[in-house]
């Protein structure tokens, strides 16, 4: 059976199923509310958006994306702790520039973001992992690992975490913002997944304990809004971005995104924000349901996953001594593929592990990846 699909700047044959693929759909893509939210804000007679814009980001689009957060968040966030970014992997980029020297140690979760660690490879920092289990990053062990180091800062993902699913929890949230205030320890927390649960309320952001330590929650409309649009935020204390928007960058390019900004700010105001991240809840749960079962059905018992309760991933554990890449080129001969655990691992461990993702493909697809995928796992392990 195939499935005809346009994969974006992929190579893939066009009857592949990559079940890695951490994007939405092409139809999720909402171009008619962008080319709606286009036209309120190109017919408003004013085009300063057009210019340079301000060093921290369209002034316009700061306040009405500070309402929306603070109606999200259930707690207030001021205009001035935010900036504006061109989404999160240049955010990531530029503090490494700002707040790092090649040759920094840096923290991370053990998995992490595989990007993420490709970024941190690129400015030469050495990254020295945090343990996560069900309740994310496992804050003793942070605690240990401070005794006997000094990093530059810590990278984590708390909510809905890329690729392990897992939430940090309350308990481990107030802990993790003790002991990096008592250290005087940056975080940095990547955040793009939290509007995105489906049957659970999350903690609050990180970026609401942004007085209490150094810290920067990243946000990002590539995953509830439009990856294309490479627009994203972070929230964080006016003394860290006194910092970042005083930087050469900052000063000569006169703050990032002015245009798109604007148009943003018209899909935040006339209320199509709102309603897309509720219809992609809506769609992502239905998909979960499906292809949670259809894995459930195909996936020998010894192979283990949970469902997810919010952002894009399932994380799948195969027993001890089983490294997922030596079937990996079977799988893509029957036209599936995966991400392999040791992707996510800057040690290159997590082997037993593969990371799924349900947000590209509708459910009659992923229905069919699982029964692919199941037919050359179970034929591997028999």
């Amino acid at each position: 059976m195939k499935f005809k699909q346009t994969l974006p700047q992929i190579d893939l044959p066009l009857d592949m199923i990559h079940l890695g693929i951490g994007q939405p759909s092409n139809y999720l893509l909402p171009s008619k509310e962008m080319e709606k939210a286009a036209d309120h804000c190109l017919s408003k007679g004013n085009n300063f958006f057009l210019a340079y814009g301000e060093e921290r980001g369209n002034s316009n689009f700061r306040g009405t994306l500070a309402e929306f957060l603070t109606a999200q968040y259930q707690k207030p966030v001021d205009p001035d702790q935010l900036l504006i970014t061109n989404g999160n992997s240049q955010a990531l980029d530029f503090i490494c520039t700002l707040f790092t020297c090649p040759g920094d140690t840096v923290l991370v979760e053990e998995p992490s973001y595989f990007l993420a660690l490709k970024i941190f490879a690129d400015h030469k920092l050495n990254p020295v992992s945090i343990p996560v289990d069900d309740n994310g990053l496992m804050t003793d062990v942070l605690e240990e690992r401070l005794e006997t180091i000094n990093p530059a800062f810590l990278y984590t993902i708390p909510t809905y975490h890329n690729p392990a699913s897992v939430t940090l929890s309350l308990k481990r949230r107030q802990e993790l913002i003790r002991i990096c205030a008592q250290k005087n320890l940056l975080v940095v927390a990547d955040e793009v997944y939290h509007f995105l649960n489906y049957s659970d309320d999350p903690p609050p952001s990180m970026g609401t304990w942004n007085n209490i330590c150094p810290l920067i929650s990243l946000g990002s409309f590539s995953k509830i809004l439009a990856p294309g649009l490479r627009l994203g935020w972070m929230h964080t204390s006016e003394e860290v971005i006194k910092k970042i928007s005083g930087s050469g960058l900052m000063v000569s390019g006169g703050g990032l995104n002015p245009f798109t900004s604007e148009i943003v700010n018209s899909v935040i105001s006339l209320g199509f924000l709102k309603t897309h991240i509720q219809r992609l809840r809506n769609v992502y749960r239905q998909r979960i349901e499906i292809f949670c079962d259809q894995l459930k059905k195909y996936l020998p018992d010894q192979v283990m996953f949970k469902v997810p309760k919010g952002g894009y991933f399932i994380w799948v554990k195969f027993l001890d001594g089983v490294d997922t890449n030596t079937f990996r080129k079977e799988t893509q001969k029957q036209n599936v593929d995966f991400y392999p655990g040791n992707f996510f691992s800057h040690q290159k461990e997590l082997k037993n592990y593969m990371r799924l993702c349900f947000s590209f493909y509708d459910e009659k697809i992923l229905a069919e990846g699982a029964r692919r995928l199941g037919k050359v796992i179970s034929d591997n392990l028999s």
